[in-house]
């Protein structure tokens, strides 16, 4: 993803590396094909690419002789995926309409189309800016606007050093002499095992502090107040959840300091695919995790290679989707409670 640049503009921070990932606890045969091809990835390395009078626009694209540059984007898809009308658009909108600002400073941007996910901020966006944290009390940090309304990606700033950070207003470009950006430090849903570790370190580290929270260590992340993914027979999930203990959160009802909190004390964590399961990069190395699972996705493995970076514990279960015909990155999911018990109970004795 990252452009052809002179020899001088390129750094590499993190070789590339080869991520090799256990299979989950409680595998059967018949579901290996969900997850074998995840079992060995190709991490590649990660760079800091400098850019000399480049435009940031108010979403965060980088732009530059009438191009969007293709770090600006998760995935190449991403990029493809804009139309010519929609191109023009925004090269007519941040080269004649909104106002321009010069930044003489160093500057560096760590974000992509997807950062702004609570995901993909933690476990793409922070390790990223590990890989510069050295120099963060001297540059100038740019975000875009709309990471301003996000609780969770002030407060996960803070344990950083950071010198001086700028959101770039919805009708202006920042037009920066000199700014730095690291590539990705993994392909999303893939990680730098190194770096992701040290993420969920720095964030305890910070804020915890188990003793302002005494929490069970058996907690289910309820998505009920979600648009999507959630559990459609959740009150008979209730029932098998208190027989053994486990206390029901939703993550929209805590801030992210006490998200953290929470989690570092949890040593079962319960949840069906979604944001929430990211809470597992603050617990300890040997504790467990649950993920509930759409029965046909092969795709959405984030979580698995999660826990196996962070050396934790990880079971599935498959469920049937409430509706087949939706996909499954999206469909509301139905949980067998037999299942569940015989699962949480194989978890609790492993």
């Amino acid at each position: 993803m990252t452009p052809i640049l002179p020899p001088s503009d390129v750094t590499v921070l993190r070789p590339e590396h080869l991520a090799i990932r256990k299979l989950p606890v409680n595998i059967k045969q018949e579901d290996l094909g969900l997850f074998s091809h995840e079992l060995k990835r190709v991490i590649p390395q990660t760079r800091l690419v400098r850019h000399h009078k480049v435009g940031v626009s108010a979403e965060g694209i980088l732009f530059q002789k009438g191009r969007m540059l293709p770090e600006s984007f998760a995935w190449p898809a991403n990029r493809a995926s804009w139309k010519p009308r929609s191109v023009l658009k925004f090269l007519l909108s941040n080269y004649l309409v909104r106002r321009r600002r010069h930044i003489d400073r160093e500057s560096a941007l760590v974000t992509d189309d997807w950062s702004y996910g609570y995901f993909h901020w933690l476990a793409d966006v922070l390790p990223r800016l590990l890989t510069i944290q050295d120099r963060l009390h001297e540059v100038v940090l740019l975000l875009p606007h709309t990471y301003k309304q996000l609780e969770f990606v002030d407060s996960s700033l803070k344990p950083f050093d950071i010198g001086k950070l700028e959101y770039i207003d919805p009708d202006e470009v920042l037009v920066c002499g000199n700014l730095i950006m690291p590539t990705q430090t993994a392909p999303s849903g893939h990680y730098n095992e190194e770096l992701i570790r040290d993420v969920g370190r720095l964030m305890v580290g910070h804020y915890g502090d188990k003793a302002r929270d005494t929490p069970s260590d058996r907690v289910y992340i309820s998505r009920a107040g979600a648009p999507k993914r959630r559990v459609v027979n959740e009150e008979e999930l209730e029932v098998v959840l208190e027989r053994f203990g486990f206390r029901t959160i939703r993550s929209e009802d805590n801030s992210f300091a006490d998200q953290v909190r929470i989690s570092s004390g949890v040593r079962y964590l319960i949840s069906n695919h979604g944001a929430g399961l990211t809470n597992m990069l603050f617990m300890s190395p040997g504790t467990n995790v649950l993920e509930l699972r759409h029965a046909t996705d092969s795709i959405n493995n984030c979580y698995f290679t999660l826990a196996s970076a962070l050396n934790l514990n990880y079971f599935y279960q498959n469920c049937e989707p409430a509706n087949p015909t939706e996909d499954p990155h999206s469909a509301d999911l139905k949980v067998d409670p037999g299942t569940l018990t015989a699962n949480i109970e194989l978890m609790l004795n492993s």
